[in-house]
């Protein structure tokens, strides 16, 4: 095992959330030496935990979200839309990928991906249970996307999991937004916020960084 390390904390509703995954993603194949953790949290439950609030309820700070996501689509090359209905609450969400946590199911990564497509991009419902299903579905099969939607989701356990995920964001690590990173090189951590702070994670590791868009970018993108 790597001394150093990254767990990003994220959320589907959240926009910079997908931009800071993505980064991550491409980073994987040039920081060999880096282990990353993904770890689903509940950002409602974040905020009300910490006394954030959401930009969008913010006029001032929805309007420059607004405003900057046009750029970051082309500065992070990620293609990201304006859903109509944000934000929705992304519970269930969150908790299916909870569920593949536990399961230690190698498809985290391209359902995560699926549901920040299905809200971001397409524009369908990240509330609605037919519309998760249907990005489940060609990832892990029918019969398995029906039992993530209807029970394993909604499992106790899947629920505590989350839930505790998102305590240990907020009480452990200083949370109070979307992604949070909480990186460690050697004996010393660090906590990061924002898909802005990759430079920044980069030099605590000692690592290269060259950008958000690195040699080969693209094939790293490609790969579920």
């Amino acid at each position: 095992m790597s001394n150093k390390r990254i767990t990003i904390f994220y959320d589907v509703v959240s926009p910079f959330s997908w931009f800071g995954f993505e980064l991550l993603r491409r980073y994987q194949s040039v920081w060999k030496g880096v282990d990353v953790t993904l770890q689903p949290f509940f950002l409602g439950g974040v905020m009300g935990a910490s006394g954030n609030k959401p930009p969008a309820t913010n006029p001032y700070k929805g309007a420059q979200m607004l405003k900057e996501i046009p750029l970051f689509r082309k500065l992070y090359d990620i293609d990201i839309g304006n859903p109509a209905n944000f934000p929705e609450k992304s519970l269930h969400a969150m908790r299916i990928l909870q569920a593949l946590k536990l399961q230690g199911s190698d498809k985290l990564t391209a359902v995560s991906l699926a549901f920040w497509k299905l809200y971001w991009h397409d524009e369908k419902s990240i509330e609605s249970k037919d519309d998760l299903q249907a990005y489940l579905s060609p990832i892990v099969g029918d019969a398995a996307a029906t039992r993530l939607v209807q029970h394993e989701s909604q499992t106790s356990e899947v629920k505590q999991a989350l839930a505790d995920a998102t305590k240990e964001a907020v009480d452990v690590h200083g949370a109070f937004g979307a992604p949070w990173f909480v990186v460690q090189n050697g004996n010393e951590t660090m906590t990061f916020f924002g898909s802005d702070r990759m430079e920044a994670i980069a030099f605590f590791l000692g690592e290269k960084y060259v950008g958000p868009c690195p040699p080969g970018y693209k094939q790293e993108s490609s790969k579920l």
